[in-house]
């Protein structure tokens, strides 16, 4: 789906992705942090002057609203990533004996409340772009204060955020391009993925635990995450808008079958299984989908174009090998 199908929709996404990753992510920790007495607000202000090297500098904005739209996602998930490596390096430093309540998010009394954005779609562009510049700010802020607290060097920093994998359905595709051709690297993933991926150069620093699930001629996975939104985001990228939305995670519990044909065009023969697994915060998945017939003889950079995101969450078909025939 591109930006201009439902660009309400893909604005919707990066406002709620912001505000859960600044409500629920950055926000309670700096507070958990000051709170602790582990920084001060002096040091979150002085650490201003140089947090813009953490950072990446703001995208040229677009000539269309679709590639402004383009550009706020490209940068909500950078916010992203550097929140993860943010709260990687603070969980390592720094020992957590607060209970959830006293964290400032699940407390009745005591929330961080979020933000709206409201007017015609330009304006709506303008003021996301704008809060998101402010929250980036406030991470290059806390990313800083971190190094000046000795509890991560400035190269270590870089290393983490500049990891050789960006975060993007890319990923996905070509580690399964590899488990397809290589039965022993298959193997590894199925019975261990975060430790054959870390040795691979993935940083998976927020995925408690990652499970992949291969389709075969028999069942048939699906992904959906029915509490909030827990998704693979180092190898997936940006969840799509839809993932997040009541219509998705209602309907695909209740009439999985029924609902991937409908809202996105998959007929699953009735002999095969169709099996709906829940993603929850201690444990992400990512679906291993069946190789495509045809592309028998392509080496792994091929087969990698032959997988789409949709097929990684199992609401999709991996793409036929141009020539490969109808089925």
């Amino acid at each position: 789906m591109v930006h201009s199908d439902d660009l309400d929709a893909h604005l919707r996404s990066v406002e709620e992705d912001m505000e859960y990753w600044r409500t629920k992510r950055l926000e309670p920790r700096v507070f958990r942090l000051l709170r602790k007495g582990e920084i001060s607000f002096s040091d979150i202000i002085t650490a201003a002057g140089t947090a813009g090297k953490h950072v990446p500098a703001p995208p040229a904005s677009g000539a269309t609203q679709e590639e402004m739209v383009a550009a706020l996602e490209l940068r909500l998930g950078e916010f992203i990533r550097g929140i993860q490596v943010a709260s990687s390096v603070i969980g390592s430093n720094v020992l957590n004996e607060e209970g959830r309540d006293e964290a400032g998010v699940y407390d009745g009394s005591f929330k961080f409340g979020h933000r709206r954005v409201e007017g015609p779609t330009d304006d709506r562009i303008s003021g996301l772009g704008r809060y998101l510049g402010e929250e980036m700010l406030l991470l290059g802020c806390v990313l800083e204060v971190l190094v000046r607290k000795g509890w991560v060097t400035d190269a270590k920093l870089e290393e983490m955020l500049r990891a050789p994998n960006p975060p993007q359905f890319e990923n996905g595709a070509k580690i399964v391009a590899r488990a397809w051709l290589d039965p022993a690297f298959k193997a590894r993933l199925m019975d261990d993925a975060k430790g054959t991926l870390r040795e691979l150069g993935f940083a998976l620093n927020r995925t408690p635990k990652l499970v992949v699930l291969e389709d075969t001629d028999s069942v048939h996975h699906v992904i959906v995450c029915t509490l909030c939104s827990c998704y693979p985001y180092e190898l997936l990228g940006n969840p799509p808008w839809w993932y997040k939305h009541d219509s998705y995670k209602d309907a695909i519990v209740r009439e999985p079958r029924k609902t991937l044909g409908e809202m996105f065009k998959l007929s699953v023969p009735g002999e095969v299984e169709v099996r709906v697994v829940d993603s929850t915060s201690d444990v992400r998945y990512m679906v291993m989908p069946r190789r495509p017939e045809g592309s028998d003889g392509l080496g792994e950079e091929e087969l990698a174009k032959l997988v789409t995101q949709d097929s990684l969450i199992g609401v999709g078909e991996t793409v036929r090998p141009t020539g490969a025939g109808a089925p």
